[in-house]
């Protein structure tokens, strides 16, 4: 989801439209089992989740799911583009349009969540793992400000991985995340959905990514990448 996150600039600047996405993962696209798996991890409940959020966006006129009906434009053309610091420029650079039009937010949200006394969001899912340190020097002052979002499970392992107690805050779909990430002052992850989104609004933010793929830096006042 965090692709299709990192798609919405170029989706706006070619003039927004419907967002068709596929429950099937693009099991039955060339472009996506070039990698050799059968599809991505992308499913119906996935989709179904974003859904409420995507729709807010003032220029995607509807969110579907595909059902193999003709599309005009494919958007995991990206795929062919991997060789930017960041999927936003990937995508943009697939249908050659500016690589500007991503340094604007992209991404807006009814009714941010502000925690009380908590104005800081972070998250660390299981994949692009880099820079053990930033949590090691950060985590001692700052975990009173800080709320954890993400799957339960990710939120048991960072603790045991780092021993700080963060409290853990539930949000029920896509659009509650969004909500909490568009309500904080700073976003410390790294590299996923959650990133994706705080990039979107152009949060202050720290992003551990991952040197061996470094497919989500910003280079912008305001995000730090380590």
């Amino acid at each position: 989801m965090g692709d299709v996150i990192f798609s919405l600039p170029a989706v706006r600047a070619m003039g927004g439209g419907i967002l068709y996405l596929d429950p099937e993962g693009g099991l039955s696209s060339p472009i996506v089992k070039w990698q050799g798996r059968n599809c991505t991890k992308m499913g119906r409940a996935t989709i179904e989740s974003a859904m409420p959020f995507l729709k807010m966006q003032p220029y995607l006129e509807d969110v579907r799911m595909w059902q193999k009906e003709p599309v005009d434009v494919d958007l995991d053309q990206f795929r062919g583009h991997i060789r930017y610091n960041n999927l936003s420029d990937s995508h943009l650079a697939a249908f050659n349009l500016p690589l500007t039009e991503r340094d604007t937010a992209w991404l807006s949200v009814d009714e941010p969540i502000v925690i009380p006394d908590r104005p800081i969001v972070i998250t660390r899912n299981f994949r692009y793992h880099g820079n053990d340190s930033i949590w090691e020097a950060y985590l001692p002052q700052l975990k009173s400000q800080c709320v954890f979002v993400g799957h339960p499970k990710e939120h048991e392992v960072f603790v045991m991985t780092f021993g700080h107690e963060v409290p853990y805050l539930h949000t029920p779909d896509i659009l509650g995340l969004a909500r909490v990430i568009a309500g904080c002052k700073q976003f410390i992850g790294n590299q996923g959905l959650p990133h994706a989104i705080a990039e979107g609004m152009k949060k202050e933010l720290v992003c551990e990514f991952c040197r061996l793929y470094p497919a989500a830096v910003f280079k912008r006042q305001g995000a730090q990448y380590l």
